[in-house]
């Protein structure tokens, strides 16, 4: 249902992945949206009927760079080499995917470490230049304090910082960006019953019927964009960019060369499927999802540490 339903997901999404996880939180989370349930089916009826593409939520990845060294990082930036992607490309990707859709509820720039791309101001300008964004949010592990020009970005965009909530000495820099924040009027959220889950060894083949994990996972509710490519999860992206699955054509949208036309028509093909390759590789991120603490540092000279 809500996979079909953009609006209603869209408000879904805006509770957060921990509330998902976490029964206690899980109603708290969703009764402030709850309300507005009649409306976004209202704007769903109207969207399907005046044939318009709309997208929930899209995750952008700016960066692989992070300060932290997460075991079971759900980014698994650890495992992976430090690089940025070029501003340009960033900047040309976001154009091509908002000239192919009328409006995207929510656009999330995240990492790696996202104040740590270098031209972060232009990537975030670039999103709500095109109109047709309901929410511009940035994820942050709160320990990068962002410069000026990406601080005046934020507020004239209006974007929102969510801070991630990790142990107090992994985050000393929390509380000066969270009063530099509200100096330039910007929005942010200092996230709260932080959960982490062990989706298994990363690019390991896992037991179980993938239909069945695609079926529970909370992230087929959104999209993520990774160096030019829209794909259903943030696993897909990672782990066909690392060259550890076999790259699938039917798994992504290539937003480089594409037009509103094809776009749509692959849209419509992602959504109608009930897994993608990585579903193999990967437990899932579900209720049912083994809960792990969160933001356990690796020692060095740990298997994949990039230090």
């Amino acid at each position: 249902m809500l996979r079909r339903c953009p609006p209603l997901c869209g408000l879904v999404s805006r509770a957060t992945f921990n509330a998902y996880q976490n029964r206690k939180l899980y109603a708290k989370a969703l009764l402030p949206v709850a309300v507005q349930v009649p409306r976004a089916m209202r704007l769903h009826w109207r969207d399907r009927r005046e044939n318009r593409a709309i997208l929930p939520r899209v995750s952008i990845i700016v960066t692989t760079r992070c300060t932290l060294n997460c075991d079971k990082c759900l980014g698994h930036c650890p495992d992976m080499e430090d690089r940025d992607a070029p501003a340009s490309s960033l900047v040309q990707e976001i154009q091509s995917l908002f000239s192919c859709v009328d409006y995207i509820y929510d656009i999330i720039l995240t990492g790696g470490e996202t104040f740590l791309h270098p031209d972060l101001d232009r990537v975030v300008r670039a999103c709500a230049d095109s109109g047709k964004a309901g929410n511009i949010s940035l994820i942050t592990n709160g320990t990068v304090i962002p410069d000026a020009k990406v601080l005046t970005a934020l507020r004239e965009t209006k974007a929102t910082v969510k801070i991630s909530r990790y142990p107090t000495q992994l985050q000393p820099n929390v509380e000066q960006l969270k009063a530099i924040l509200e100096r330039n009027g910007i929005r942010y959220f200092h996230e709260v019953g932080a959960t982490w889950v062990d989706t298994g060894a990363f690019g390991q083949l896992k037991d179980g019927s993938t239909e069945r994990r695609f079926s529970l996972c909370v992230l087929k509710l959104g999209f993520v964009c990774c160096w030019g490519k829209l794909h259903r999860c943030g696993e897909s992206a990672v782990l066909m960019e690392e060259g550890l699955i076999p790259d699938c054509e039917e798994d992504y949208i290539d937003l480089r060369d594409t037009s509103p036309a094809v776009f749509r028509e692959q849209m419509r093909r992602l959504l109608k499927k009930t897994s993608v390759s990585a579903c193999s590789y990967c437990l899932g991120q579900t209720y049912k999802t083994l809960k792990i603490p969160v933001a356990v540092q690796r020692p060095l000279g740990k298997p994949g540490h990039k230090g």
